[in-house]
């Protein structure tokens, strides 16, 4: 009973969108590069399939066509993709458990590419689709979230940074994925006076909206850029 209460507490608090309305005004002028942190969403994998039913082989994958590409072109800048298929933060897709994301920012090769980035003032995170799937492992994945944007919050301190979550979860599993994303937002803002932004990515038009395998369609990721996009205009002075 406890745990059906809590199930439906956290159904309440989880939102669809960060704003119901379209905001009109100007995007931020931002000098910097995008950089996106991500798993098979943020690489546009299956974006170009016709239906759910076609394989995640290269010519339905669509990186240009992806969201966060999509927003850097809107921004009128260059982005960087920090992104593996199946990769989670704490646990990968399948049985290869060797290079989660946590164990990839660890190694000197890895933080040096973060490194060679150039200037990056806007920084999208989407991970946790793995990790959730059929599984919760809220206590290894909230510190980990915290790790990371404290880290990329040092790494690029006058950058915006968002923690994301992507729509290819559904039930409890993205419940649970959005309670500890929040959570980890929540605790590293309280903690460092930064404003770590949490958006809620949605897929749009359910009749388009997907590609292969249940990745976001082109028409869902043309939405998710452009959720994010009214999050930043909302944002702007």
């Amino acid at each position: 009973m406890l745990k059906r209460l809590l199930l439906s507490a956290l159904l309440l608090a989880v939102p669809a969108c960060a704003n119901q309305d379209t905001p009109e005004g100007p995007l931020p002028d931002l000098p910097g590069k995008v950089l996106i942190v991500g798993d098979s969403i943020s690489l546009g994998l299956g974006a170009m399939g016709p239906d759910r039913n076609c394989p995640l082989t290269p010519e339905y994958n669509s990186l240009r066509n992806a969201y966060g590409p999509q927003v850097a072109e809107a921004l009128g800048v260059d982005y960087v993709m920090f992104a593996w298929p199946g990769i989670g933060l704490v646990r990968n897709y399948g049985d290869d458990q060797t290079n989660t994301m946590s164990m990839r920012l660890t190694r000197d090769d890895e933080t040096a590419r973060l490194d060679a980035t150039g200037p990056v003032q806007l920084v999208l995170i989407n991970l946790g689709t793995h990790d959730f799937f059929k599984n919760d492992p809220s206590d290894q994945f909230v510190p980990a979230m915290e790790d990371l944007l404290f880290q990329m919050s040092a790494r690029y301190p006058g950058a915006t940074i968002y923690a994301l979550t992507g729509p290819m979860l559904g039930g409890n599993d993205k419940i649970f994925l959005a309670h500890a994303v929040e959570t980890a937002v929540d605790a590293v803002n309280a903690e460092t006076g930064t404003a770590i932004r949490y958006l809620a990515l949605d897929s749009g038009d359910k009749s388009v909206a997907y590609g292969c395998q249940w990745h976001p369609s082109v028409p869902a990721h043309d939405h998710m850029a452009e959720m994010i996009l009214d999050d930043l205009r909302a944002h702007t002075e």
